[in-house]
């Protein structure tokens, strides 16, 4: 199963026509790491619009909500609900308990972005009845084999740009106060001293996120993948567009069907190989 995010309603029907079989959805107030969140009363319109072309519809409910926006999330949870969507990611365990009141627990996916990098971490919460579990996404192939051999239901994202941090804080506003400059974009790069490489950073009215310098891409890993026991696979278009989102599920679609992509994919395999906790060698 190939899952991706997608940013316009305008591109289901060339979703339609690719390998991906679920898209995610975000909406205003309830999603994270989005430049394309949509209208809530948008959410009938795009389950309508998915079942018409054949897609099913996950929606991201990545938020980490406050005490104040518990009233709201448990309307919004609803009226999922109401619609039959087919997947809710989640990484806020209040969501969860909500989900679970209303029925839903079978259509969440946990994914906390860095939290999840062992088998005993995907089975707790399998066992509450969840659907998936999306991994750590800095796990070295060996390690992803090791948690899918045990626990097929987990999800990876094979394709795109993740985050390494995220803060509920405004960080660039109060920097660039401090520097005595304006905010002018939601969109920055930010470069260290120590490294040539320019990490992307988006500000919005959920926070601070920093992702990765490039993103990650898995045509030299798809396979291996795919053997170990892997069968959902996300992408996600953030910082990319729906095009080349299609383009890149096409590729990982061409190499497991024993053929070769048609152009090379951006991005860096790297991590695959690295271990992920390094230890100091005298």
């Amino acid at each position: 199963m190939f899952i991706s995010t997608i940013q316009s309603m305008a591109s289901l029907p060339a979703f339609q026509a690719s390998p991906i079989d679920t898209v995610v959805v975000a909406f205003e107030g309830f999603s994270l790491r989005s430049e394309a969140k949509q209208p809530i009363d948008s959410l009938a319109d795009w389950k309508a619009a998915c079942e018409q072309h054949g897609l099913k519809m996950a929606v991201n409910a990545l938020k980490l909500f406050m005490e104040e926006e518990v009233d709201g999330l448990e309307h919004f949870l609803q009226a999922l609900k109401d619609v039959d969507v087919d997947a809710i990611y989640y990484a806020d365990e209040g969501v969860f308990e909500i989900a679970q009141r209303l029925g839903l627990q079978e259509k969440l996916v946990y994914q906390p972005e860095t939290l999840v990098t062992n088998t005993p971490d995907v089975r707790f919460y399998l066992d509450l009845g969840v659907k998936s579990v999306s991994l750590a996404h800095e796990l070295s192939l060996e390690e992803i084999v090791g948690i899918v051999q045990n626990c097929p239901q987990a999800e990876i994202l094979i394709h795109g740009y993740f985050s390494i941090l995220y803060s509920r804080r405004p960080l660039v506003t109060n920097y660039l106060r401090h520097i005595g400059k304006e905010k002018k974009s939601d969109r920055y790069d930010l470069v260290e001293q120590t490294r040539d490489e320019a990490m992307p950073v988006l500000e919005d009215e959920s926070g601070t996120h920093v992702f990765s310098a490039e993103p990650i891409q898995s045509l030299d890993y798809i396979q291996a993948l795919y053997d170990a026991g892997v069968r959902r696979f996300r992408l996600d278009s953030l910082f990319l567009n729906d095009e080349e989102i299609i383009e890149a599920a096409k590729a990982y679609a061409a190499v497991l069907a024993g053929g070769q992509p048609a152009r090379p994919l951006a991005g860096s395999d790297r991590w695959y190989g690295q271990t992920t906790v390094k230890k100091k060698v005298d």
